[in-house]
């Protein structure tokens, strides 16, 4: 998959842990990795494996186009991060070196209420949605359908996102949401009520193909105060696969098509309800939640390499990754568990190198540690999550109790004794699927 790739120069933007997996995937294909980003050279979890740091700003095109034209750097990445993905097309283009897509594809596919148009077009069923914005009228939030949701039109990560049962919480929803719109657009949708559950379906997508080759069910940690719609565990294969691929996968195919999208990875989140898959949005990009590490031991393929190799001018997809890509994956069941905490300074975390010894346990990310403070403003976004472990298991039983010795044996305090692991995934939601 990499030999012809040995050595070549790979330029990252963005030196997090947001890249922590891209970086490490690109040294394991061989290639010579340069991490970049506007923060001191010894700032940035990425940076620890990275061949080389240089401290040029993501957005400072120009910099960046004479540091890759003076250093013969073969390509140009980065991470799940949306707006680095808007600074690594434009850095693409102005270089001339390749990118999974173009700038008017990127914007169809952000933007939650155009992507809405064209699932309609398409008879693609969607959640119900006004919305609200410089070029849109405005609403009567007194006469809507409570409870609705508010979000950005163009925000990921559930940053400005709000549940709101009346227009007095609207009114705040909105301004949240409007802070958090570039293009300062929002979305006020029908909240759909289905048990905080969300389904989700990915595509590996080569020279205009599309194959559909990974389904989740997702559970959000908080469905009965509505708080928090951030995920709490994640599990394949989805119940809903079957209705997926008989009654939408054609359709979304044909939306590819009319976007006129050729390569790279793309995932739809959508809500079973009342016997109907509700598309709600969509990504044309990697995702946080690392998925080759599902792929990887279920069908051996690996879309974060595939997406830098296509970043390096290689394929997309190899014949050989063509006829690994499959839907029905052997009995395997497969997870991962998040773990979202309360607010704090983190003082304390026991029990996790014990867990991490587990046969079934294939990953582990972590995001915060001990010292590392929880800010009020994350509660409600993906910046909540201490981490997130992959589990894979050979059934349903299994899982649960594996789950359950993670959540048991797994403990992180505050500076006063306190547990700021509180909001565990409740195993009885796992046992309805």
């Amino acid at each position: 998959m990499t030999e012809n790739l040995k050595n070549k120069k790979l330029l990252i933007l963005g030196g997090t842990s947001a890249t922590f997996d891209v970086v490490e995937q690109a040294v394991d294909m061989g290639l010579y990795v340069i991490v970049t980003d506007d923060k001191p050279k010894n700032v940035g979890s990425a940076k620890s494996i990275a061949n080389e740091v240089i401290q040029i700003s993501t957005t400072d095109y120009k910099g960046l186009v004479a540091y890759i034209d003076k250093n013969n750097v073969d390509g140009v990445f980065c991470g799940p991060s949306e707006f680095n993905i808007q600074n690594c097309l434009t850095v693409a283009e102005m270089a001339g070196l390749p990118f999974y897509c173009t700038r008017g594809q990127w914007n169809i596919c952000t933007d939650k209420s155009v992507f809405k148009k064209y699932c309609r077009k398409h008879d693609i069923p969607t959640v119900p949605y006004l919305t609200i914005g410089v070029n849109h009228p405005k609403i009567d939030l007194d006469n809507l359908e409570y409870p609705v949701v508010i979000k950005p039109v163009d925000s990921a990560g559930s940053r400005g996102l709000s549940v709101c049962h009346n227009a007095e919480e609207s009114i705040r929803a909105l301004d949240l949401a409007l802070r958090f719109s570039k293009s300062k657009n929002v979305l006020v949708e029908k909240y759909i009520d289905n048990g905080g559950l969300v389904f989700s379906f990915r595509y590996i997508l080569n020279n205009g193909e599309y194959y559909p080759y990974l389904t989740f069910d997702t559970y959000v940690v908080d469905p009965v105060k509505k708080k928090y719609l951030i995920s709490a565990f994640t599990y394949l294969p989805s119940k809903f696969s079957n209705e997926f691929t008989q009654t939408i996968d054609n359709k979304i195919r044909a939306m590819f098509a009319d976007i006129g999208l050729s390569n790279g990875t793309v995932f739809i989140q959508a809500f079973p309800y009342k016997g109907t898959i509700l598309c709600n949005e969509m990504g044309l990009r990697l995702s946080g939640g690392v998925m080759h590490k599902f792929s990887e031991p279920l069908m051996g393929i690996n879309d974060t390499k595939m997406m830098i190799r296509y970043a390096l001018g290689g394929p997309m997809a190899t014949k050989e990754d063509l006829t690994r890509i499959r839907l029905d994956h052997n009995n395997t069941v497969m997870a991962q568990l998040m773990i979202p905490l309360n607010i704090g300074i983190i003082s304390s975390v026991t029990g996790l190198n014990e867990i991490l010894e587990h046969k079934n346990i294939l990953d582990f990310i972590q995001y915060y540690n001990v010292g590392d403070v929880v800010k009020p403003e994350v509660l409600g976004t993906l910046g909540q999550h201490f981490g997130r472990f992959t589990i894979r298991a050979s059934n349903k039983e299994e899982m649960i109790n594996l789950v359950g010795d993670i959540q048991d044996n797994l403990h992180i305090s505050n500076r006063d004794g306190e547990d700021m692991y509180r909001m565990k995934f409740d195993v009885k939601r796992l046992k309805e699927v």
